[in-house]
């Protein structure tokens, strides 16, 4: 089969591999669709770390077509599947806290995953695409369980204000779910016009420009100088972290949802923090989401389709990270399409 393979940071090879061959418990996927992440890029750039060599990609949707003992899937069947697996054993998995799972079987970080023609995963992490939902929708399962996990953190109630740092896929499908609670004023902080409109269009009240108004002091005066009650950070840049607690209000929540850098660091006031009693949580992967995930795309809760902007061959995909990295003008999000 045709693979994208990670041999060491900054280089991507596709190349021929073999295919895999499921065992017990184990189902072969052929891939139709998989979405190329930013942390696809981190990966590929080495700020985060992956197992070499490793076929990269984790956003995969496909056809089963075949399957080891133990699976009651049917080959035909529709699925995808969380790319985050615990192993169900360690101290963290026992204690019902899967997401600090000490092996966990990250696909296409530390275990083979999407950029390919087939992917094998165990039944464990498959999961049936609800009808009416296609792959290219599916496909989206994994971000929106994150996002979902980060809303869970973030514990919206009705008539809060609320400031989304980010305009990228995840920052506008944050501000998509802030948008079902009921936000009494809900903000989103980005540097591109044509996504600050998308985030209107789905319920942002008010929308900032980094690049042409100081966000700091643009969301203290839509606030009348309180910041909001809630603040997700969805960039994954100490900068937009720094900002995050600057923008809260006393007894404010802040999810840091965006993948900084390994190594990165950001800084803050421990007076600031004590003073005004503020929360900081990180937001890590997806335990318990996937589920909720298919099922708020299925019902069309949240809107990706717009996201879609590119869809290239599996030969391309060193071009879709390069259109990441760059994120012309046009440009949010490629599927590809083996």
């Amino acid at each position: 089969m045709k693979a994208a393979v990670l041999e060491a940071p900054n280089r991507l090879v596709v190349k021929d591999a073999p295919p895999p061959r499921p065992g017990p418990d184990e189902l072969l996927i052929k891939i139709a669709v998989c979405g190329v992440c930013g942390t696809d890029v981190n990966l590929f750039t080495g700020k985060y770390t992956a197992r070499c060599p490793v076929i990269l990609g984790h956003e995969f949707a496909g056809e089963v077509v075949e399957v080891g003992p133990g699976v009651d899937l049917k080959p035909g069947a529709l699925v995808t599947a969380d790319p985050n697996e615990s192993c169900g054993a360690c101290y963290w998995c026992h204690s019902g806290k899967t997401t600090f799972c000490q092996d966990m079987a990250a696909y296409g970080v530390l275990r083979d995953g999407g950029f390919a023609e087939y992917v094998m995963v165990t039944k464990r992490g498959a999961y049936p695409v609800p009808a009416g939902l296609d792959a290219e929708l599916a496909c989206f399962a994994e971000p929106v369980s994150c996002v979902l996990r980060g809303a869970d953190r973030a514990a919206y109630r009705a008539g809060e204000t609320i400031t989304v740092l980010g305009d990228g896929p995840i920052g506008l499908l944050h501000t998509q779910l802030a948008a079902h609670s009921g936000p009494n004023r809900l903000i989103v902080v980005g540097r591109h016009d044509e996504k600050l409109t998308m985030a209107r269009r789905w319920g942002a009240t008010d929308v900032i420009n980094s690049d042409r108004s100081d966000a700091r002091e643009a969301v203290m005066d839509l606030t009348g100088g309180l910041g909001t009650d809630v603040v997700v950070e969805a960039v994954g840049k100490p900068p937009t972290v720094e900002l995050a607690l600057k923008v809260a209000k006393k007894g404010g929540r802040i999810v840091i949802f965006g993948f900084s850098p390994e190594g990165a660091q950001a800084t803050f006031s421990p007076f600031e923090l004590l003073s005004r009693e503020l929360t900081i949580m990180g937001s890590w992967v997806n335990p318990y989401t996937f589920p909720r995930a298919l099922d708020v795309l299925a019902s069309g809760v949240v809107d990706v389709r717009p996201f879609i902007t590119h869809r290239m061959s599996l030969d391309h995909v060193g071009d879709a990270i390069a259109l990441m990295m760059d994120k012309p003008a046009g440009f949010i999000k490629a599927l590809i399409r083996p």
